[in-house]
């Protein structure tokens, strides 16, 4: 039997272990989804490096067990050109205990699996490579074979609830047996358990068993700003180490939402992702939070320059963090209505050369305007207790003072990205959830 199969052999074994006291147990929950390192919110470099990609699934059940499945690629074409796998296969139960009406303690104990070596991701990141024309990244596994570790796990969170805002801390602990431990503490702030913002430090102690490892034990630990959102269909979750500057992000979907009870009836908070292109034909991630017409946004956009694809190895981030004000033309009966929307904020522009080489990393002040249509009456897509309204948005922004950036003729190829006027248009979702 090859490699490849006998992990795909023991991944069964190990789902059907794990999933056989739930049989019985009715399912509340799948979320199934997939990340990448290109998620980076306009923070760090984007290097395309250590945690490239992965994909995950997790099952909760009517008693909240949680079975949970996490593939991650990890590579580092930085120091050692070498890569390894890893799989998590682990199942979680949450145990409250309410102090107060407003305090309340969480202790939350996971035991699983980790397989860790060649599990043959390098073929699946090569072949998503050649589908949209990117380099292949090729680098030898430390170790062409796998191995098994067990893991335990634990978190304690302790919590205060005012309104919807849940404000707290929490300790975690991780033991991965011959492989690594970790500690973290976070401060955090949750608001109506659909949007999770933390802070906080994340130390690691590792066997050293894989050099690949090792460089990813440097990239993966210190301060750590993160947030995640579940929104019932879609959920998404970003992480970043402030001081190496390596992040990543997932996206996902909950199936099993569509078959909820539709309770919305009102709008409270607004959660909204989508793709804007500028006039460089990059594609800029949209993130917002909106409560009434208020929102914070952040679009980012980054990797190889199409204007300079034959040095893939030459990166940019470009990322905005604005406050935006939106006028909307509503009406009761009308599918297609109309909004302008007032921006200002903070523009980044960062150039990397051959991954880790700064050349550009500026931070400006822009302000912008934004319109668009948004599609669909209030109740016209309906899941559970949230609304879902498509929105087609063009927006113009100016940003001041990018004329520095422009002074160097070694680097002429980055100007196109760097304004003053950025031109953006595109098609986002507006999730409307109703928390009452």
């Amino acid at each position: 039997m090859s490699l490849h199969k006998k992990a795909e052999a023991l991944l069964l074994v190990l789902l059907i272990t794990f999933s056989a006291p739930a049989f019985a147990l009715s399912v509340t929950s799948l979320s199934v989804g997939s990340g990448n390192d290109w998620y980076t919110m306009g923070l760090g470099y984007n290097q395309d490096d250590g945690h490239s990609f992965g994909g995950y699934t997790a099952v909760t059940f009517s008693n909240n067990l949680v079975l949970n499945a996490e593939a991650k690629a990890f590579t580092d074409r930085i120091e050692s050109n070498l890569r390894h796998d890893e799989i998590q296969i682990s199942a979680s139960y949450p145990f409250l205990f309410p102090v107060s009406k407003r305090i309340g303690i969480s202790v939350v104990g996971s035991a699983g699996l980790l397989l860790a070596g060649n599990l043959g991701m390098q073929n699946i990141q090569n072949s998503f490579h050649t589908l949209i024309s990117r380099d292949h990244v090729n680098l030898v596994y430390y170790d062409d074979q796998f191995r098994l570790h067990p893991l335990l796990s634990l978190r304690i969170q302790g919590g205060w609830l005012y309104g919807h805002a849940l404000l707290g801390l929490e300790l975690g602990y991780s033991y991965v047996h011959a492989w690594e431990q970790s500690l973290q503490a976070n401060m955090f702030l949750s608001y109506a358990s659909l949007l999770t913002v933390r802070l906080g430090y994340l130390a690691k102690d590792i066997e050293g068993i894989d050099t690949s490892q090792v460089i990813q034990k440097e990239r993966y630990e210190g301060l750590r700003l993160s947030f995640s959102y579940d929104g019932g269909l879609l959920e998404t979750s970003f992480y970043s180490f402030l001081q190496s500057g390596f992040s990543y992000g997932s996206f996902g979907i909950n199936p099993l939402a569509l078959s909820y009870s539709k309770t919305y009836q009102q709008t409270d908070f607004t959660f909204t992702s989508g793709v804007l292109y500028n006039m460089e034909g990059h594609q800029n991630r949209l993130i917002a939070f909106s409560f009434g017409s208020v929102s914070f946004e952040t679009r980012h956009t980054n990797g190889p320059m199409l204007n300079h694809w034959e040095d893939q190895n030459d990166r940019m981030n470009l990322g905005s963090w604005l406050l935006g004000y939106r006028f909307l033309y509503e009406r009761e009966t009308s599918m297609f209505d109309p909004y302008v929307k007032t921006l200002a904020g903070l523009w980044r522009f960062n150039l990397q050369q051959n991954f880790t080489t700064t050349l550009v990393e500026e931070v400006r002040p822009s302000i912008g305007i934004e319109t668009g249509v948004r599609i669909g009456t209030q109740r016209w897509w309906v899941i559970g207790n949230t609304s879902y309204h498509p929105r087609l948005a063009v927006s113009l922004h100016y940003v001041f003072g990018t004329d520095s950036l422009r002074e160097n003729p070694a680097i002429a190829y980055f100007e196109p990205h760097t304004g003053p006027w950025i031109l953006m248009a595109g098609i986002v979702l507006d999730i409307d959830h109703d928390l009452t």
